[in-house]
């Protein structure tokens, strides 16, 4: 019988919630009803919503941004702003663009558009993840064709401009002298069915975009508050505030009406990435304590309630084609003697506080001793990726970026990689990576390859893997449930 949430939160001492309870957020519509929908977020901008942070999820959950290329729900590239594409040589791919695209400001899509687009991505002082490090540069090749190169041959290179993080902006975006993301600005300046009238700290307000180039949005508008406390989302979708709420917390999943849910696969990782580089666990067999003190079942059937798997890697079951994981060995666990762990998580997903709690439970039974931080995200990312922890709790889509798991594996575990928490420096796990890259035909085999060469190193910890809950109210129809989960207001979306 799975302990309860009391008894789980009362296992070990308190944790500094940090700003949980901090910036509930402002509603635009008042008590009650409007006429227009309000979704509440989790998260609140960290960068002025410029698309070079992570700010652009935001921007693709409203239907704002767009990109040239979309993904199907299998990972496969689709067009989007660019119609079709071609590799012309190892290096480079050629895109044809629309030619009826039309951004918020009333200026035309053409290929000298996208390539300042896309160049100031790839010159951002923090390069996207998802192009970390490739080498991209775009150049028009004519007025709706452009080639878009990689330092090495790329063959994900498609489904890498599916990222929020590489949204296609008008040239007035980009008045700044440099490419640094914080003089981007996409207000007023983006494609899609949906433009932002007003951004404030508290949120923003979207128009439907009258000249967008597909189908018109059915909705006149709606607006967007940033509520970073889950449980005052809750409550707004109770008590009519909101019509979304974003990341139900799994503790309050039985209070709201199962008709208001919307419950879906997702693929979503919760891991504990541990330090590689500083600290105790620098040694390998140290790591394979940790990994042995930790039992995921308590947290995945009662801090998620039965709504998450247990860990079969890094890849869940939402991935059908993940299922043939490789076997993998750590080395025997060290001798554990009141070692000192400092270990972190963010505020904005509620599970992730209670989740370090029951491991900092477990690692203390195991016989270190555990400090633990709690923190909004947007404070506590710089920290996490400078090392300055020994252990972070992280729930992380696996193919959000691209929608391939390459260039996840790439990011967050090489040496090189632009979002690697764990500080992994290991010859063979790049070589790993590296050869899903090189890999001909279906690559997902040596993707499986290059997560058992990971997991082996004992940088990280799975912990569950999540489902998507997003709470809709009942005058609302045809909110999106992506498993990547970039799509939740489209253009489809309708309020009664």
């Amino acid at each position: 019988m799975p302990l309860n949430r009391r008894v789980l939160l009362g296992a070990t001492g308190p944790i500094a919630l940090g700003g949980l309870l901090a910036g509930a957020g402002c509603f635009s519509g008042g008590e009650g009803e409007s006429d227009r929908l309000t979704i509440a977020m989790a998260l609140a901008p960290a960068a002025g919503l410029s698309p070079h942070s992570d700010d652009a999820f935001l921007l693709a959950r409203w239907a704002v941004a767009e990109t040239l290329v979309g993904l199907e729900t299998d990972g496969t590239a689709t067009p989007r702003l660019a119609a079709d594409w071609t590799r012309i040589d190892d290096t480079t791919w050629e895109f044809t663009l629309r030619d009826d695209v039309v951004f918020h400001d009333g200026t035309a899509l053409d290929a000298e558009t996208a390539a300042r687009s896309l160049n100031a991505a790839a010159e951002a002082a923090a390069v996207p993840r998802v192009i970390d490090g490739v080498g991209l540069t775009a150049e028009a090749t004519g007025k709706h064709t452009l080639a878009v190169a990689t330092a090495a041959p790329d063959p994900v290179l498609p489904q890498r401009l599916s990222s929020p993080q590489l949204a296609v902006l008008a040239a007035a975006a980009f008045e700044g002298e440099t490419a640094d993301s914080a003089v981007v600005n996409p207000v007023g300046h983006a494609t899609g069915p949906f433009r932002i009238t007003e951004a404030t700290t508290t949120g923003a307000a979207m128009e439907r975009h009258d000249d967008y180039w597909g189908e018109p949005a059915a909705m006149d508008g709606f607006d967007a508050d940033y509520v970073p406390d889950a449980a005052t989302r809750v409550a707004a979708l109770r008590s009519g505030e909101a019509d979304v709420i974003e990341a139900v917390p799994y503790a309050q999943i039985e209070t709201l009406d199962a008709e208001r849910l919307q419950d879906a696969p997702t693929a979503r990782t919760v891991s504990f990435y541990l330090n590689t580089a500083a600290g105790p666990l620098a040694e390998p067999a140290m790591r394979a304590a940790v990994a042995a003190a930790i039992d995921p079942a308590p947290i995945v059937d009662d801090i998620y309630e039965g709504r998450a798997d247990a860990p079969a890697g890094l890849f869940g079951p939402a991935l059908a084609w993940a299922a043939d994981h490789r076997a993998h060995e750590l080395p025997a666990p060290a001798e554990v003697d009141g070692q000192t762990l400092t270990i972190a998580t963010y505020s904005n997903r509620a599970e992730l506080p209670e989740t370090l709690t029951v491991l900092a439970s477990q690692l203390e039974a195991a016989g270190f001793t555990v400090e633990t931080e709690v923190r909004d995200y947007n404070d506590i990312e710089p920290d996490m990726l400078a090392g300055a922890f020994d252990a972070v709790l992280m729930s992380r889509s696996v193919v959000q970026d691209s929608g391939d798991p390459y260039t996840y594996l790439d990011s967050d575990f090489t040496s090189d990689g632009g979002f690697n928490v764990s500080q992994l420096a290991d010859a063979a796990v790049d070589e790993a990576v590296a050869a899903i890259a090189l890999a001909e035909g279906d690559r997902r085999a040596a993707a499986l390859d290059a997560e058992a060469a990971v997991l082996a190193t004992g940088a990280v910890v799975p912990v569950a893997h999540e489902r998507l809950v997003v709470g809709v109210s009942e005058r609302v129809a045809n909110v999106a449930s992506d498993p990547r989960e970039l799509e939740i207001i489209t253009a489809e979306t309708t309020l009664e």
